[in-house]
């Protein structure tokens, strides 16, 4: 199997109440937090196929943006057809790798990839199809929905906002406010009771060690 690979990198210089919004498809995604007020971007395009030539010409297909409008600093990736050519062979991925403030208000939709969220502190949104997602270490506002796949939430403190299908949800030491509506998949959290405010509400969903929700 042949992997060929394209990597750029874009910064750009932030302000306070500016956002990071980000459309991903067949993509992994993680963002961490650093001191500098700048936003680090590292995008790896990558195409696998078992003849390299075929790998080399599918690439040039998957394209993506990074463009800063406003206040707001936008990114996506998408495939370009030419006329000529026909549906890609090989499988397409794409990687971003972002650094950016604590502080920085975050938008993500992705879909049949991963996303890992560490340390943001602010207004945090996140929409996800068939994906494995870890949020770590967050405070301030959380928004999620996820539909098909896995959801780990870890030390978060703040308001907590989940609604999640077919998905399975583990959420660990959460402190503030708490508010899950799921239905299938799993639910299991692990809370000292004394630290947050929980309001779950399940529709056929399998609660784990000790996890009640409402009637």
């Amino acid at each position: 199997m042949h992997v060929v690979t394209k990597t750029v990198e874009r910064t750009f210089e932030y302000k306070p109440s500016e956002m990071v919004q980000l459309y991903a498809e067949r993509s992994d995604v993680e963002i961490s937090t650093w001191a500098r007020n700048e936003v680090k971007i590292v995008v790896e395009l990558s195409a696998r196929h078992p003849d390299r030539a075929t790998a080399q010409k599918d690439l040039e297909v998957l394209r993506y943006v990074a463009e800063k409008s406003g206040k707001t600093i936008a990114l996506r990736n998408f495939v370009v057809l030419p006329p000529s050519q026909t549906k890609p062979q090989s499988n397409l991925k794409t990687r971003y790798v972002l650094l950016l403030p604590a502080t920085c208000h975050v938008e993500i939709q992705n879909s049949f990839g991963k996303t890992t969220l560490r340390g943001l502190q602010k207004d945090t949104r996140l929409r996800t199809e068939f994906c494995t997602n870890e949020i770590a270490d967050l405070k301030g506002k959380l928004t999620l929905y996820a539909y098909f796949g896995e959801l780990k939430v870890l030390d978060f403190e703040g308001n907590m906002n989940l609604t999640t299908d077919r998905t399975d949800v583990l959420i660990r030491a959460p402190k503030g406010n708490c508010r899950v509506r799921a239905q299938h998949g799993s639910l299991e959290v692990e809370a000292d009771k004394t630290q947050v405010k929980l309001d779950i509400e399940t529709k056929n969903t399998e609660l784990k060690n000790g996890t009640v929700a409402k009637k």
